[in-house]
């Protein structure tokens, strides 16, 4: 089938990614974090590959359903907690894991689940603001939501979760304030049986964040949570293996002379006589329109450029220095030859932002 665009995903790299978690989980159990469709891998696909995790994680009850659906039968717990309270119900009558991150929450689910006739007790997530800043109880609120919740006949069991803010920074000192509160909670805990999980991917690859539960997420997907000018912190260093190749054909080449116009706004202007490819990928597949010239791409196994403004739906690339690349062979994106965390660093964008963006118009494939 000719295709004009593709995302083919490695199930192989995707396993020896979750490999690699698990041993730097030292033992402890493995929650696969698959929302926002994978982050853009395609939640089925990756699900498939993911196998070997304890659990999965998702966004909200809608990918929950979706994941249980499509055959899923590892506990699946869901992030962002109550969206609305009608969500009860159908969290609770399908036995989904439930992150719980307010107060109103707790007491919603204390009016409401006793009606409900569970087939078992429900497992929650009770979310400390250790310092994030984001979603979570307070320190001071903690401890006796949590034995509240912990004798509930309701519930199975608890386990005592928070989110590091800098662990991409291992050096900052938020970290260590962060571990200390949950430390502190977790001692003042010690009499009520629970579980605890700190650690997402930068804290299992930098810091000591020992818990039952580890979550990886973007170092399942190949790709280093640390920034790219840390140069000893990159996807190899660690052995990981990029999971998502994104390519496009190569529609025109074209001879152009010196002060000729390449794009929109005039934003290259060749400086010399060059040959330029026109690559059918653009910002409506998902290519960040912000791209600068210069952003890393590969053609014939050989790495280039790109030239002047991301159009909607394509880009022009160097070819000056890679004269046997023609018209309907495929340009590499990201993938093997080009890391998606250096193309990140070049346009500003987050590498997890890049595969959750890649358009639903673009077909993907799975090895």
């Amino acid at each position: 089938m000719s295709q004009r665009i593709r995302a083919t995903i490695d199930r192989s790299a995707l396993s020896h990614n979750l490999g690699i978690a698990q041993a730097c989980a030292r033992g402890a159990r493995v929650l696969a974090m698959i929302k926002a469709n994978a982050y853009g891998h395609g939640l089925a696909g990756a699900a498939d590959a993911l196998h070997g995790a304890d659990a999965f994680g998702v966004t909200d009850i809608d990918e929950a359903e979706q994941l249980r659906a499509g055959g899923a039968d590892k506990p699946i717990l869901i992030l962002q907690g109550l969206i609305d309270r009608s969500d009860i119900p159908r969290i609770a009558l399908q036995g989904f894991q439930l992150v719980v991150p307010r107060l109103e929450h707790l007491a919603w689910l204390e009016e409401d689940l006793p009606k409900l006739a569970l087939a078992e007790p429900l497992t929650f997530w009770l979310k400390l603001d250790s310092g994030m800043g984001r979603l979570g109880l307070a320190p001071q609120d903690f401890a006796a939501a949590f034995r509240n919740l912990q004798a509930k006949a309701w519930c199975k069991e608890v386990v005592m979760i928070t989110h590091l803010a800098n662990a991409s920074l291992p050096d900052s000192p938020l970290n260590q304030q962060q571990l200390a509160c949950f430390a502190q909670l977790h001692e003042e805990l010690r009499y009520v049986p629970h579980m605890t999980s700190i650690g997402a991917s930068a804290a299992l690859l930098a810091l000591d964040t020992q818990a039952d539960w580890a979550r990886p997420g973007i170092m399942l997907y190949g790709s280093s949570p640390f920034a790219w000018n840390d140069t000893t912190r990159r996807r190899e260093h660690f052995g990981l293996k990029p999971a998502m190749t994104l390519e496009a054909r190569l529609l025109h080449v074209a001879d152009h002379k010196a002060g000729d116009n390449i794009g929109y706004n005039s934003q290259f202007i060749c400086p010399c006589p060059m040959r330029v490819g026109i690559v059918a990928c653009g910002y409506a597949d998902g290519y960040p329109s912000n791209t600068p010239n210069g952003s890393p791409v590969a053609i014939c196994g050989r790495r280039t450029a790109t030239l002047g403004r991301v159009s909607m739906d394509m880009l022009a690339i160097d070819l000056s220095t890679i004269p046997e690349a023609q018209p309907g062979m495929f340009a590499e994106l990201w993938g093997n030859t080009v890391s998606l965390d250096e193309v990140a660093a070049h346009t500003g964008i987050l590498s997890y932002n890049l595969t959750c963006s890649v358009s639903p118009r673009v077909p993907r494939s799975y090895l």
